[in-house]
């Protein structure tokens, strides 16, 4: 959660009415704010482009985890190659949160950083902006002829290498730290999927925050951790609504692991199942089979590859619990922030994985969240 979230005059604010507040500026390629306000409009906050709505998503299950969307005025499509808007370097910082009673801006921040990825106009009179946060900008440069990882480089030092290599000005916030040593691998092409498959072999995620800062993060469901805040649709609660789901699409109690490297060794590969007696996802009971094959590169021998299969298959035949909730517009609330969900008489430990916040003066935020899983990965 972002600093100050969990205040309780914060969220004693969120749960009753309250004026909401947002900004969008622009700032050039190069890091410099640009003028934005035209003269001739007014009611936008110092220093903010004039926009008319919009909302910002934000998914840990994308590689691409914040998009923001916005509907602006007709007459600011760019029609040169160098407007304010155009889609050619410029980014869009948005903030976002409550003023108080007495104007002060104290609880606002930052929720989004990216670049202008698409601007459309159409005849109907609107215009519409998309824009994708900073690791879009790090899948924008592929690797132009293979290149070999550099040993003895912990997971750690290479995935910010690899980032840095591909947005120079890259900020790096809190991150775990991976000391493994990255394996003598060779990467062919998508620089992302290098980023993907290399934090995957520790249990990690790579994202950037809202500010833009990117992070490298043990999956937060398999960390036992205290809530941040707690979401209930009891008085004083900010939950208006919720919807509860599990599902056997996520369970696989058959896992392949390969492991193909690009250098030319041979491949290894291993299969794990789950055989337990009693278990509800044994492959012996009612359940059936459900197999899934994953393909790394890091597994170099067979004891490693059949390693990697159990590891995967104990996370795959939890059974998970996903929430879907909708509350007052929370700008504070992060991704794979632990919360206390309170609601229908239950009270259940969930991780945020995904929101959708409005950046429009009403309408409700979605949050999706699953629950913790002790000791898994995926």
């Amino acid at each position: 959660m972002l600093t100050g979230g969990s205040d309780p005059l914060y969220r004693q604010v969120l749960a009753s009415g309250h004026r909401h507040y947002a900004r969008i500026e622009v700032w050039s390629g190069n890091g410099v704010q640009l003028a934005v306000i035209p003269p001739e409009r007014t009611g936008v906050p110092e220093g903010g482009l004039c926009f008319l709505g919009g909302a910002m998503t934000a998914t840990l299950t994308s590689r691409v985890a914040r998009n923001l969307t916005l509907s602006v005025p007709m007459d600011m499509y760019p029609i040169e190659d160098d407007d304010l808007l155009a889609p050619f370097g410029n980014e869009i910082r948005a903030f976002a949160g409550v003023t108080l009673g007495d104007g002060s801006d104290v609880y606002v921040w930052q929720v989004f950083r990216g670049r202008i990825r698409e601007v459309q106009q159409s005849s109907d009179g609107t215009c519409s902006l998309l824009c994708a946060d900073r690791a879009a900008d790090v899948a924008d440069v592929n690797f132009v002829s293979p290149q070999n990882s550099q040993p003895p480089n912990t997971i750690s030092q290479e995935w910010q290498r690899l980032i840095v290599d591909a947005v120079p000005d890259a900020t790096f916030g809190p991150s775990d730290i991976f000391t493994k040593q990255i394996e003598a691998l060779t990467w062919e092409f998508e620089r992302a999927s290098a980023l993907d498959e290399m934090s995957r072999s520790v249990g990690a995620l790579w994202y950037p925050l809202a500010d833009g800062a990117f992070v490298q993060r043990i999956f937060p469901w398999t960390i036992l951790s205290a809530p941040v805040v707690t979401l209930t649709d009891a008085p004083g609660g900010i939950v208006n609504g919720w919807s509860a789901r599990r599902s056997r699409d996520a369970i696989f109690n058959v896992v392949t692991v390969t492991g193909e490297r690009l250098n030319g060794d041979v491949p290894v590969y291993a299969t794990a199942s789950d055989t337990t007696v009693g278990s509800p996802t044994s492959i012996t009971s009612g359940f059936g089979v459900r197999s899934r094959v994953d393909r790394l590169q890091n597994p170099s021998t067979q004891g490693g590859a059949a390693a990697a299969a159990e590891k995967l298959l104990q996370t795959y035949v939890t059974p998970v619990e996903e929430w879907g909730l909708e509350i007052a517009p929370d700008a504070a609330l992060e991704l794979g922030d632990t919360v206390l969900v309170e609601v229908n008489g239950r009270s259940t430990l969930q991780v945020v994985t995904g929101f959708a916040y409005p950046m429009g003066l009403e309408g409700p935020m979605s949050v999706s969240t699953r629950s913790i899983v002790v000791g898994g990965a995926f």
